[in-house]
C-alpha cells in the first residue's frame, strides 16, 4: 500500500507542476475559443491549480503515515478517497473565480 500512496501522491504533485508550466492541459481552458481565453487569468489559475494539486498529493502521503501512526485504520484505508474528492471539489469550485467571462 505504501508504494501506491507514494505513486499517487507524486503523480498529483507532478501534475501540479505540469499545469503550471503547460496551462493548456487544464480541462476546459484548452477547448475555449481564443476570445474567451483572453478573459481567463491563466497565470492565477495555473498557480492555484499547482498549489492545490501539490497540497493534495502531499496530504495523501502525509495523511497516510499520520493515520497509520495514530492507528486509525478506517481513515487510513480511505485517505486517498477523502483527500482527492475533497480537494478536487474545492479546486473546481474555487477555480471559477479566475474565469472572467460572462456566464
Amino acid at each position: 500500500m505504501d508504494v501506491v500512496i507514494w505513486l499517487i501522491g507524486l503523480l498529483l504533485i507532478g501534475c501540479g507542476f505540469l499545469v503550471k508550466y503547460a496551462p493548456d492541459v487544464i480541462a476546459g481552458y484548452n477547448t475555449m475559443p481564443e476570445d474567451k481565453k483572453k478573459n481567463v487569468d491563466v497565470e492565477g489559475l495555473s498557480t492555484f491549480l499547482r498549489n492545490g494539486l501539490v497540497l493534495i498529493g502531499t496530504l495523501i502521503i502525509a495523511g497516510f503515515y499520520l493515520f497509520r501512526w495514530l492507528s486509525l485504520d478506517a481513515i487510513n484505508e480511505n485517505i486517498m478517497l477523502i483527500v482527492v474528492l475533497g480537494g478536487v471539489l474545492f479546486l473546481v469550485i474555487y477555480a471559477r473565480r479566475y474565469d472572467h467571462n460572462k456566464k
